[in-house]
């Protein structure tokens, strides 16, 4: 008999149980959606790289980037690329692609895996593009080449 209290308390457990455990998923989805960049951004570990080209030979993509001064020469697998650009934030590159485009330049966009704390980094300089002026593109755009040339020397 006592055996049948403890089941009927048991039951009366599990309901409020499965019953809070609805209402937290419900007020955590909900919230989800309040900090849902915030949390994007944690977990993203990529960049989006404006390439104008790439190239079997570094003599030749040396070459290339003189015609851009503000670029570098980045060493993947084996090819050079020539980079203009490397941004987070999806705004900031339409913004760029448009003012590169305007400028005439043809570039191809591409992912690159980097660090959370360089990503930080791009980010506080990409707030200056977003709010700012184009006269200031290029020179937050060489900052931002300049730490990523830093950024591969300290992880090649």
């Amino acid at each position: 008999m006592w055996f049948n209290s403890v089941v009927i308390d048991m039951k009366e457990n599990v309901k409020i149980f499965l019953i809070a455990l609805v209402i937290g998923m419900v007020v955590a989805f909900l919230i989800s959606f309040k900090y849902k960049d915030d949390v994007a951004f944690a977990f993203q570990t990529s960049a989006t790289m404006f390439c104008l080209g790439t190239y079997n030979d570094e003599q030749i993509a040396l070459e290339k980037s003189k015609n851009y001064p503000h670029s570098i020469v980045y060493q993947n697998n084996g090819t050079y690329q020539v980079i203009i650009g490397i941004y987070v934030d999806e705004v900031v590159c339409k913004l760029i692609s448009s003012y590169y485009r305007d400028l005439g330049l043809y570039f191809d966009t591409e992912k690159i895996d980097v660090s959370g704390k360089f990503l930080e980094e791009i980010k506080s300089l990409e707030v200056l593009i977003k709010t700012g002026d184009e006269h200031y593109y290029e020179n937050v755009n060489t900052s931002i080449l300049n730490l990523f040339s830093e950024y591969m020397l300290e992880n090649s």
